[in-house]
């Protein structure tokens, strides 16, 4: 088995509805977990993934916040919500969080990841110009 060490970008929101520079207004999500035999999946392949970086970016919005996580699916399609969380305080703005198996920003940021993920969103108001980006080592 080849050892492959290389970042790459796993999920984007530009690779997604709504695109960068979309004014977002509501939350959201990757998308769900396919319970389809024999090849369950969601949109976050986290098979071959030891660590995480997460940000979020926004050229602008109307005195809003906005949360940003990392959830994961275990193989019965259970939730586990926020392995990874980060919070943008306001646009504009930008805002990161890494972890997994080497850890990152603190004892919280040291986790195994399970196969599939999920990139989930929360804010209040609206924000402009929206990039969320998960990458992968």
């Amino acid at each position: 088995m080849a050892f492959d060490d290389s970042v790459r970008l796993i999920w984007s929101l530009t690779s997604a509805t709504p695109a960068i520079g979309t004014t977002i207004t509501t939350s959201g999500n990757s998308g769900g977990w396919s319970a389809s035999p024999p090849n369950a999946r969601s949109a976050v392949d986290l098979r071959r993934v030891d660590d995480v970086w997460l940000s979020v970016s926004a050229a602008g919005g109307a005195g809003t916040a906005a949360t940003v996580q990392l959830d994961a699916w275990d193989d019965q399609g259970n939730l586990f919500a926020q392995l990874l969380k980060v919070t943008l305080a306001s646009a504009p703005g930008s805002a990161v969080a890494f972890g997994g198996r080497h850890g990152g920003g603190g004892s919280g940021s040291y986790f195994v990841l399970p196969e599939w993920g999920r990139v989930s969103w929360t804010l209040t108001g609206s924000m402009t110009g929206v990039e969320i980006a998960l990458y992968a080592r």
